[in-house]
């Protein structure tokens, strides 16, 4: 009986343990720095965005986002100003081509150092 019972307080260890590690986000930084569109964003009159990925983790579940929208890898989901006005990445019908959220030509809500919107 011993040894079932280490047995099960290992196991019972392990998922407990291993939680974290499969709740989604649990690496994420609480603000993403977009910032791979740089040059085009400079020509726009705009700076990066510093998305408040944290904000969004207690408005929404990751799956809503994740991997449909988004890939979960930082960097690798090509997001663009004009990808989010085809209605694609931030701009889709759930987000912020939506009721639930800011219009995107708010530009000063996510990007940096706004000059002039073109």
């Amino acid at each position: 009986m011993r040894g079932k019972a280490s047995l099960l307080g290992a196991l019972l260890l392990a998922a407990i343990t291993a939680v974290p590690a499969l709740t989604a986000g649990a690496g994420a930084p609480a603000v993403l720095k977009l910032d791979d569109k740089i040059e085009s964003m400079k020509r726009a009159g705009v700076g990066p965005v510093n998305f408040p990925h944290a904000r969004h983790e207690k408005l929404y579940k990751c799956a809503d986002c994740h991997p449909k929208i988004f890939k979960e890898k930082v960097n690798t989901s090509d997001i663009s100003m004009k990808k989010n006005m085809e209605g694609k990445a931030c701009g889709t019908a759930k987000c912020h081509d939506s009721i639930k959220a800011f219009p995107l030509f708010q530009c000063v809500k996510c990007h940096t150092n706004v000059k002039a919107a073109r």
